[in-house]
């Protein structure tokens, strides 16, 4: 019966070491991942000062802002409240 304790302290205490490894080699590829992506993304074409403003006058505390229009949330559904001028 000891040697089946011993066994399975060996294993957990194993186990527990090899995720303190591999957790941080996951986390680290991933951020790679993330890095690399935020790159593709477009800037905004709406900034900061303009998004407050458009939630205080609606009185909203969230924007879904997409690459053509601007909407909040209201009645349970989104409503576009602005709308890109093409360039």
């Amino acid at each position: 019966m000891e040697k089946i304790v011993s066994f399975v302290k060996r294993v957990v205490v194993l186990l527990g070491f090899l995720m303190a490894l591999w957790l941080p080699i996951v986390a680290s590829v991933h951020y790679l991942e993330m890095k690399k992506g935020k790159d593709l993304a477009e800037p905004m074409w709406i900034t900061s000062t303009d998004g407050h403003r458009l939630m205080r006058y609606h009185g909203t505390n969230g924007l879904k802002i997409t690459h053509d229009r601007v909407y909040i949330w209201r009645d349970s559904k989104w409503v576009p409240v602005l709308k890109r001028k093409q360039a």
